[in-house]
């Protein structure tokens, strides 16, 4: 259970403040940074490895990344520019299954970069009545866009170290 929710599962937050909230924005914001780090010096047959078996590869958790956090950009965009804006889900799995995931991941890193550059510009300004928006999704019914940040920030670094117990940076048991 531990390689698979290396940093534990995600839990709404019970609380939020400035503080939080501008942690979860940089753990965003820096996100493209560590990947690349990470991986920038590894040869093409460590980003098959996983980080237990049956997993996802390391290849495919940073395309998987790039997919979810589109969303979340996209999702920032609706719930401020609509009013409850309905977001649709996806189908992680299928999505891995389409022919960009057999890319390199450099394409979907330098995606991440462009991503979430514009992302936490638009975050870093975000109003208190702002961060009270809300979204409707269709498993979790409203859902605000300070709470979707958390889960955000949260879903960054559990891949992060997935990736990490894959390459052997940390031990996983």
């Amino acid at each position: 259970m531990k390689n698979q929710y290396p940093i534990g599962r995600y839990q709404i937050p019970a609380e939020y403040n400035r503080s939080i909230l501008n942690q979860w924005i940089t753990d965003i914001e820096e996100l493209p940074y560590k990947i690349n780090e990470i991986i920038s010096n590894i040869d093409d047959s460590l980003r098959k490895k996983q980080y237990r078996n049956g997993s996802w590869d390391v290849n495919t958790l940073i395309h998987h990344i790039a997919d979810s956090h589109l969303h979340g950009y996209i999702r920032t965009k609706l719930i401020l520019t609509e009013d409850k804006p309905k977001v649709s889900t996806y189908e992680e799995n299928e999505w891995i299954k389409l022919a960009d995931n057999e890319n390199d991941c450099h394409d979907s890193i330098m995606f991440l970069f462009g991503i979430h550059h514009r992302w936490s510009t638009i975050l870093k300004e975000l109003t208190e009545e702002q961060l009270e928006r809300v979204m409707i999704h269709p498993d979790n019914g409203e859902v605000t866009l300070k709470q979707m940040l958390s889960l955000y920030a949260w879903h960054g670094n559990h891949h992060l170290e997935h990736i990490k117990i894959a390459l052997g940076i940390i031990k996983g048991e």
